[in-house]
């Protein structure tokens, strides 16, 4: 008998499910509307002054050249140093990491190089919050 039951019980159900399906169905339905202005809000960012009157040069003596570059300090808050940039015409760069009170550097390069490859000259800002800036770059300079 209980057999019989939860035939009726499974039927029963069944048909109830497959009805309900059938049957009309009311989604529920609600709208909210409310108007806010917000308070209006100014960003303002910082901007990282690059090193200005950046000047270049190449010195070549007899079997040796020299290298250098100057630059006025730039005018940002909390500069943590300066990264010369030594590009030279086949595509190489050279870095040099610089103090935060640097206006100057220079470094001796073979003879051979120096006539080999003409060199240019940028210098960027770095602060200690991350941001930096990259001067325009110098003219070419060859022996």
């Amino acid at each position: 008998m209980t057999g019989i039951r939860r035939t009726v019980l499974l039927l029963s159900l069944t048909v109830a499910v497959v009805v309900g399906g059938l049957g009309p169905a009311h989604p529920a339905q609600a709208s909210f509307s409310k108007t806010v202005t917000a308070a209006s809000t100014q960003l303002a960012t910082a901007t990282v002054a690059p090193p200005t009157d950046v000047t270049g040069s190449l010195t070549c003596g007899k079997s040796s050249a020299t290298m250098a570059a100057t630059w006025t300090a730039s005018t940002s808050a909390r500069v943590s140093g300066y990264l010369v940039t030594v590009r030279f015409s086949d595509g190489f760069v050279q870095n040099v990491q610089m103090g935060a009170g640097a206006t100057s550097w220079s470094d001796s390069i073979s003879l051979y190089q120096a006539t080999a490859h003409a060199i240019q000259y940028s210098v960027t800002t770095q602060t200690t919050y991350g941001w930096t800036t990259e001067s325009a770059p110098t003219g070419w300079f060859s022996c």
